[in-house]
């Protein structure tokens, strides 16, 4: 009973895999003529991650540089109430 419920199915999605023989109706693209789907204009540069302010090819730079935002962006609450405790104290 579940082998005539699954063999049709399976077969479906094995043949949904293949690509089809060229004489079937798929046409190959021309690659001669193929070019990257990205914007050119004056404010696209043409490929992504061109505007940021740094430079994440460098890892080790970037891992430091990411390190350091993350952290002044997770202690900085602390320490301004540290000060403002620290103030009323006086």
């Amino acid at each position: 009973m579940l082998a005539k419920i699954f063999r049709p199915a399976l077969r479906t999605a094995r043949n949904s895999h293949h690509a089809p023989l060229p004489n079937h109706g798929a046409t190959l693209p021309d690659m001669t003529k193929w070019k990257p789907q990205t914007p050119t204009s004056f404010i696209h540069d043409g490929y992504a991650m061109s505007k940021v302010p740094f430079n994440v090819r460098n890892h080790r730079l970037f891992t430091l540089k990411a390190t350091i935002f993350l952290a002044i962006g997770f202690w900085a609450p602390f320490i301004v109430v540290e000060y403002q405790l620290r103030k009323a104290n006086q």
